[in-house]
């Protein structure tokens, strides 16, 4: 049975709303961006439009369930709008409720604020009170002085010893003072146990904490956690701080941002790794419901990141242009909490740690390393050189979605043209909608067709044709050409897991190739 196409899963869309297209799509009910509340700046730039889609069609298939029942389409509206309730309202509702944990944690924010706000203005009332007191004293010393030039000798030393004893008041009160001034400098100071809560002190974990101040006033403190695990930075100014953490073998802790208060001890727990993540045996399956089985095809997974497109500063000196992230997690104190612990190493100039980039045999469920050159460029492959094995090795941790090339055989002679291949124009599915990007880099979870670009069905290029997307519009206009598909936005973030604790079987998962393409099951209409 031929698989169903783009067409199909149109048509089986369309059971939603049995009636005419020219109905379905009616623009109704008229809900706007302006009818949501004021913009904000930390919110999701496709968020209104997103709800507005969603919610048309809802009431659009609504209104055609009840045009069914009665024609008068006056009645149907009005109906609809009795069921589920005025439209911009709902739409405010769940633009509230998606921005709900933003606003909560911004009006947190503005709290703490002015509570902090006041301490400041109250240590500087203390502290202004302080110097008046003193400059109080110090007049009164100067008055005693000048009269002690004018006293007659036989009162000389009564006078002397209690100008002493007054000195020595002042002095204890100078003191005093002074302890209590330095209850604004706080003790920072981390304790680092291996694996679990309770585990052995972590040792020789080095640690930079960086003061954060709007004033500019910003400094830099490094520590080395000692025999007992301690992370010691001493007596600080109270206020907002980062630290980061490092192991001795240049494994990094995911940056943390804390506060500490006047007068307060800031202590607190991390959970790190005891050694460098071990290698475990991986395993690959590669599902894939309909292939075409008169065609023999490869599955090309390269797990890499490259350094120019990370998102985030790399500590390690020894990560190059290519390099392998395995991220391991650890249960902090509260139990919902955990630290993040990163592995980057570089894949090219370091042949005795696992490499990232393999070729799966579909047909006979076996995988190799693909040849790469010295840079990490990928090279024409020739099947009989390989070395096939039933499973590789990979660092215990969590891994990205990698990207997925799909190769016939005789593609793979001119597998070299993936390095000039750029960015990589991608339909991006979401039910049964459809819109495009372009993703450079390593294209994390995307499934492509490097050699041949994909020829889509009449009504996926009709549908990219209306959108108002730039890249759709070079599309419409045979500027470019579809190389990539993607299930959903989130498929970039599907963690591969390695573990030493149960078998590692790694699923590679390719749908129905394609819903978007002429032919349900093949990668191209291309011979």
């Amino acid at each position: 049975m031929k698989p169903m196409g783009l067409a199909g899963a149109y048509s089986k869309a369309k059971h939603f709303c049995p009636i005419k297209m020219k109905e379905y799509c009616v623009a109704w009910p008229e809900i706007s961006i302006e009818d949501f509340p004021p913009e904000r700046d930390d919110e999701p730039s496709s968020l209104r439009q997103d709800i507005i889609d969603e919610l048309s069609d809802h009431f659009a298939c609504a209104l055609n369930r009840e045009l069914l029942k009665n024609p008068d389409e006056q009645l149907a509206r009005r109906r609809v709008i009795e069921l589920f309730g005025d439209p911009i309202k709902i739409a405010r509702q769940l633009w509230l409720d998606a921005m709900k944990e933003k606003i909560m944690s911004q009006r947190i924010m503005t709290g703490i604020s002015a509570v902090m706000a006041v301490c400041c203005i109250a240590v500087v009332g203390i502290a202004w009170s302080m110097m008046k007191q003193n400059e109080s004293l110090n007049l009164k010393m100067l008055e005693q002085m000048a009269a002690m030039g004018n006293r007659p000798q036989a009162a000389a030393r009564e006078l002397d010893q209690q100008f002493l004893n007054q000195l020595e008041v002042l002095i204890q009160k100078q003191v005093s003072q002074a302890d209590s001034s330095s209850g604004a400098m706080n003790p920072v100071l981390f304790r680092l146990v291996e694996e679990k809560k309770e585990g052995k002190p972590a040792v020789g974990f080095s640690g930079t904490l960086t003061k954060v101040s709007a004033d500019g006033g910003d400094f830099k403190i490094e520590a080395v956690s000692d025999a007992q695990g301690q992370l010691d930075f001493g007596r600080l100014p109270w206020g907002k701080y980062q630290i980061n953490l490092r192991a001795p073998w240049n494994e990094e802790w995911s940056e943390k941002t804390f506060s500490t208060l006047p007068g307060r001890k800031y202590e607190e727990t991390i959970v790190c790794p005891a050694a460098v993540p071990g290698k475990v045996p991986v395993q690959f399956q590669v599902n894939w419901p309909t292939r075409p089985e008169e065609k023999n095809y490869y599955v090309l997974c390269d797990f890499r990141l490259e350094k120019s497109q990370a998102h985030f500063e790399i500590l390690s000196d020894s990560v190059g242009k290519y390099f392998l992230q395995a991220v391991q997690t650890f249960q902090q104190a509260p139990s919902w909490q955990y630290s993040w612990w990163t592995y980057r190493y570089n894949v090219n100039q370091e042949p005795d740690k696992i490499k990232a980039v393999f070729l799966i045999d579909v047909l006979n469920n076996r995988v190799a390393l693909c040849p790469l050159t010295p840079d990490g460029d990928f090279k024409n492959i020739d099947l009989q050189e390989l070395a096939w094995e039933s499973s590789v090795e990979f660092l215990q941790g969590n891994y990205y979605s990698p990207a997925i090339y799909l190769l016939r055989k005789e593609e793979l002679t001119r597998v070299s043209e993936l390095n000039s291949l750029g960015k990589v124009e991608t339909i991006v599915r979401s039910d049964n909608r459809f819109s495009m990007n372009d993703y450079g880099g390593n294209n994390m979870g995307a499934i492509i067709s490097p050699i041949n670009p994909f020829e889509l069905a009449p009504q996926v290029v009709k549908s990219l044709a209306q959108n108002k997307n730039p890249i759709e519009k070079k599309f419409s206009s045979k500027e470019i050409s579809i190389r990539g598909y993607r299930e959903n936005r989130k498929a970039a973030f599907s963690s591969f897991i390695a573990t030493k604790d149960q078998p590692n079987l790694w699923k590679i998962n390719i749908p129905d190739l394609f819903p978007v393409t002429l032919e349900s099951g093949s990668l191209s209409s291309a011979p």
